[in-house]
């Protein structure tokens, strides 16, 4: 299902336990973890790896990964949580990383990581991802809301795209004040000077920090990204679930909003990613059908 001009579209994660309940793996593949990568893998282009933020993996799994996707499949990998700065549990990391220094929060979880131990994390992600590497897209990541535009966050943010080079990254902002006047062309120059990607998302349109606005960037030439959180500003904040909080099927309309400005992002990067988050049932799978089947068609008219 792949697309013109270097669009690949898919989903967030293929191992989202909504999938399986929603019916959308078939039955001989729904039991079995390398059967449903051969079947996604059969169904899109390219996916994101989650299970990445919460643990390491051993590296037979990923090993896995890579077996079981084809040569031109693209994954793009999202950054541990303590690299991104989430708040973490210690006892999730590997044994030796657990007594390097950081600062806990009242239920013992990490922080607030020391340098020593960000890096030290760093380090570990890059290495235990390697047999990605012919298949990589990119490393995200994915901040937490509390991070706010600034000078010293900037610096962080280059910093760590440094280290994981030279793996891309692509960052994507939750917090409103990087698309303030100055602040979003600080970001977008500290970001072009390290060949990483602005991550663009389509979140719903609430008048909340943690709700970036819908900015068409390309600080690479070559990854333009773009996810899909779905629009459901009842759950946006406070929800219970994952699911809960991405419950929205895109409409024929607002999927329309995007054909534009994917486009003239392919013709700014050699690839784009366009990845659903809307993990609600099959509501991402559906919506990733969907879109590519609406690029298909602006690039290739009815004769």
């Amino acid at each position: 299902m792949s697309t013109p001009d270097g669009i690949r579209v898919g989903t967030a994660s293929w191992t989202d336990p909504e999938f399986i309940k929603a019916g959308w793996y078939p039955d001989d593949v729904k039991n079995d973890a390398e059967g449903r990568l051969r079947y996604y893998a059969s169904q899109f282009p390219m996916v994101e790896v989650n299970a990445t933020f919460y643990a390491l993996p051993r590296r037979s799994t990923v090993d896995g990964w890579a077996e079981r996707t084809p040569d031109d499949f693209r994954f793009h990998v999202k950054a541990n949580q303590v690299i991104s700065g989430h708040a973490a549990d210690p006892m999730r990391l590997p044994e030796p990383l657990r007594d390097l220094p950081y600062e806990a929060d009242r239920r013992g979880r990490i922080r607030k990581p020391s340098r020593e131990l960000r890096d030290a994390v760093i380090d570990a992600f890059v290495e235990v991802i390697a047999p990605l590497r012919p298949k990589m897209g990119a490393v995200l990541l994915q901040l937490p809301p509390h991070v706010a535009s600034g000078p010293e966050q900037r610096a962080e943010i280059g910093r760590i795209i440094e280290r994981l080079a030279p793996l891309r990254t692509a960052v994507e902002f939750r917090n409103a004040s990087w698309a303030e006047p100055g602040e979003r062309e600080a970001a977008v120059e500290m970001l072009g000077n390290r060949d990483a990607a602005w991550v663009c998302v389509d979140a719903p349109r609430v008048a909340a920090q943690s709700a970036m606005p819908p900015l068409v960037e390309v600080t690479t030439p070559a990854l333009a990204y773009l996810r899909l959180h779905g629009r459901n500003a009842d759950t946006w904040q406070g929800s219970r679930t994952v699911a809960e909080r991405f419950d929205w099927q895109y409409s024929d309309e607002e999927l329309g909003e995007w054909l534009d400005p994917v486009l003239d992002m392919a013709g700014a990067a050699q690839e784009v990613a366009v990845v659903f988050n809307n993990n609600h049932g099959d509501f991402a799978l559906r919506s990733a059908t969907r879109f590519t089947e609406m690029v298909r068609d602006r690039r290739e008219p009815s004769s």
